[in-house]
């Protein structure tokens, strides 16, 4: 399995982001992470969409991995939908989103403006459209008075790594692993919260093929809420069910399964 080709991407505010790119076939899949994660995490999920035929381009959202930006913040949503398209704009074609978790709630929030170049399709694996576990109202309400008066404190994010995969490896690896951290901001969540409100109410306007990846035993982020987006979702539309899966489908021991069935979606929709 190769590594990935690491390339230098300037957002709309200056921000340095790193991106992987793997392979150099004529389809483009713009590949989107989850909270504290970056391109190394992917390496087998590009492999496979290589293996495929396709090229894959990835970047580390300002605040992830090596790209710039303080961990776990980002003054508004927007600037994670800027990184997006600053890495579209370096494959120059048209392409097809591919993104987990807080990845899928930045590829949505892409969506909802003109994308250039276009993207033809988008698959989301788990995305952020709710919490599964919901914060008690009074922590939820000093998130947001801290977002106005001290919107970069870092403050755990109390993710259960057990929860991401029922591989022990995986969870083994992602908690050494020094590129993943365990802090969110008071700017992250309310912009978390802006961008799923945004999302609901601007929905109607997005058209594109969805193939909607779902674990109904995910305990980071709600199924209920993505079920809900996707009953609501009015362009073509694809669901596929893991009711057994943990949250990182792709790292999940059937997760050759849950590609190839990727695969076979991602050829579908470009030939149809």
């Amino acid at each position: 399995m190769s590594t990935a080709q690491h390339l230098s991407v300037q957002s709309q505010d200056q921000t340095l982001l790193r991106a992987g790119r793997w392979g150099d076939a004529p389809r483009d899949v713009l590949l989107l992470h989850g909270l504290a994660e970056h391109i190394g995490r992917y390496e087998h999920v590009a492999a496979r969409l290589v293996q495929a035929g396709w090229r894959v381009t990835m970047p580390e959202l300002r605040g992830h991995g090596k790209s710039g930006g303080k961990r776990g913040y980002t003054e508004s949503w927007h600037r994670y939908v800027e990184d997006v398209q600053a890495t579209a704009a370096l494959i120059g074609k048209p392409y097809v989103l591919v993104a987990h978790s807080m990845g899928g709630l930045v590829a949505l929030s892409t969506l909802l403006e003109a994308t250039r170049p276009p993207c033809v399709a988008v698959a989301l694996s788990n995305p952020l459209l709710g919490v599964a576990v919901k914060a008690p109202a009074i922590k939820v309400a000093a998130a947001r008075l801290l977002s106005k008066i001290w919107p970069t404190l870092s403050l755990a994010n109390e993710l259960d790594a057990k929860a991401i995969s029922r591989d022990p490896a995986v969870v083994a690896a992602y908690e050494a692993d020094p590129l993943v951290f365990g802090t969110l901001t008071p700017r992250w969540f309310t912009e978390m919260e802006a961008a799923q409100l945004r999302l609901r109410e601007g929905l109607s306007t997005i058209k594109l093929p969805l193939h909607l990846m779902l674990s109904e035993a995910d305990r980071i982020c709600d199924p209920k809420a993505a079920r809900a987006v996707y009953e609501a979702y009015s362009g073509p539309k694809t669901l596929a069910l893991y009711p057994p899966l943990f949250h990182e489908l792709f790292n999940e021991p059937e997760k050759t399964q849950v590609l190839d069935e990727l695969v076979a979606w991602l050829e579908q929709v470009w030939t149809a």
